[in-house]
């Protein structure tokens, strides 16, 4: 009998991904979670949905191995997303909302964390995730789809914050080296601790190449920076590569 795949994710994961730039398109094609998962010879379950953020990948995968048989788990995957996203409840229904793109930060500031707390959030988030599934003896790989916090502060109300100015970066890279948990995520964590700087990756910059001209052909257009069929299959086959490894 084959186990099976969970994962959870955001855009770059939903198994119904639809572009906002491209309301017409069809994109059916198949999403990472399941070409990983034929590659395995394992059935998979994909909860990715648009628009999440940790807390969501964290509780939906957490919901899901708590109503299933541990012994027919073949793999769980996180595929982490950006920290300063917020995942809320309504009525029993997720909703995401878009910090960056349709609140001001400071005002989501008071109340959700500044930028650092958010990056902390996640990564207990991360190192939580890791200790539940060994505690359980659930096999686990975790990655970071998207950088945890570059781009947090594109948006022109960001800014003006104190937040988004000069060198908050290296500061924001400074709070993860410096995390009391940076140490004790493992290498199950794939590319921890997720950047460049510190020897660590996430498949948006350094497997689809980000933004520049080399990441368009893993793209659905020039304007929509989200994976077409081409890019899911690299994330498949670099994943696949990297468990097997």
């Amino acid at each position: 009998m084959k186990k099976t795949l969970i994962a959870s994710g955001c855009s770059f994961t939903d198994y119904d991904f639809s572009s906002d730039f491209h309301p017409d398109m069809d994109c059916s094609w198949q999403k990472w979670p399941e070409l990983l998962a034929e590659k395995l010879n394992m059935n998979f379950i994909n909860l990715g949905q648009s628009g999440a953020g940790n807390e969501y990948t964290y509780a939906s995968l957490l919901d899901k191995i708590h109503l299933m048989d541990s012994n027919d788990i073949g793999l769980v995957i996180p595929a982490w997303t950006q920290s300063q996203r917020k995942d809320i409840k309504v009525r029993g229904v997720w909703k995401h909302l878009d910090q960056v793109r349709r609140y001001p930060y400071d005002k989501n500031k008071n109340l959700y964390g500044d930028i650092t707390y958010r990056v902390e959030e996640s990564i207990k988030l991360y190192y939580s995730f890791q200790e539940i599934c060994k505690s359980k003896n659930i096999p686990v790989f975790q990655f970071q789809m998207l950088p945890m916090f570059r781009g947090f502060d594109y948006d022109p109300i960001t800014k003006k914050h104190i937040d988004g100015r000069f060198d908050i970066y290296d500061n924001l890279i400074k709070t993860i080296y410096y995390n009391p948990y940076y140490k004790n995520i493992d290498n199950s964590f794939l590319g921890w601790p997720t950047e460049s700087s510190l020897g660590g990756f996430n498949i948006k910059m350094d497997v689809l190449h980000g933004y520049n001209n080399e990441s368009l052909k893993y793209q659905v257009s020039d304007i929509d920076s989200h994976p077409n069929a081409i890019g899911q299959i690299k994330i498949a086959e670099f994943l696949y590569e990297q468990i097997n490894g």
